[in-house]
């Protein structure tokens, strides 16, 4: 049943910002900033176009099932409203619906979505995974296997424009010196797999390959998202910035008090 602070508008209600609780297997595990800010101005213009889908729970508040990039942007466009589909279903069943429609869309990184199989491996084999979401049981393994690459590989990986077929010809290096120095002459190069290899293949094995960023962005991104990882752990923190034409100043605010 609907609680009375919830509008309806056809099949689409619009529930507080408030009342919707993103969920505990949160596909959209990373989201960078800018990406929100630029939806948010477009939900101030436009309003949101597709509307999130949630879940009911007994105490009136809603389970995100979907959304989670609209529902920051539009709480960062100051709406009070959202326009929501409810669906009927448990959490789990929520979950591998959000699996099946964010696996191959190109706003959801393939390290995400690998993660989001890895935990749901704790309830299903890969077979009924395979055979609840259609998705091929070869595609899942191939996915899942790019988790046993070093966490700085894979934050190298999501914050920069490596492809999925790129990061599994990393992931068949063995030598780890070799392959972060491969995955920085990608990045800081722009070069193919095959010439980062040799360029690499040539050099001493004592040379430090120090990679050379085109773009401040990806240091921008680790810093909001390490801030991110903070709160989502528990702990109180917020960033705060100051941009001018030149340069970002930021101030990251530490509760100790937790």
């Amino acid at each position: 049943m609907l609680t009375n602070k919830v509008k309806t508008a056809g099949h689409i209600i619009l529930i507080p910002c408030e009342d919707i609780r993103p969920s505990a297997y949160n596909i959209r595990r990373v989201i960078a900033a800018d990406e929100i800010r630029i939806l948010s101005e477009s939900i101030r213009e436009n309003g949101i176009l597709v509307p999130l889908t949630v879940s009911s729970n007994s105490d009136g508040t809603y389970n995100l099932i979907s959304g989670e990039r609209r529902r920051q942007a539009a709480i960062l466009a100051d709406m009070r409203y959202l326009p929501c589909i409810l669906m009927d279903c448990s959490e789990i069943e929520a979950l591998i619906t959000a699996f099946i429609d964010n696996f191959h869309r190109k706003n959801l990184h393939f390290l995400e979505s690998a993660q989001i199989a890895e935990d749901l491996r704790e309830l299903f084999t890969v077979e009924e995974l395979s055979e609840l979401t259609g998705i091929p049981v070869g595609v899942i393994y191939t996915r899942i296997r790019l988790l046993n690459l070093p966490d700085n590989i894979k934050w190298k990986i999501i914050t920069s424009e490596i492809t999925e077929s790129t990061a599994n010809l990393i992931c068949n290096i063995t030598d780890s010196e070799l392959q972060n120095a491969v995955t920085d002459l990608i990045i800081s190069n722009n070069c193919s797999f095959e010439q980062a290899l040799e360029i690499a293949g040539k050099s001493d094995s004592k040379t430090v390959f120090i990679a050379h960023y085109k773009s401040y962005k990806i240091f921008r991104n680790t810093i909001e998202h390490a801030v991110e990882t903070m709160t989502a752990s528990g702990i109180s923190a917020n960033i705060s910035q100051n941009e001018s034409a030149e340069s970002i100043t930021y101030k990251i605010t530490i509760n100790k008090l937790i």
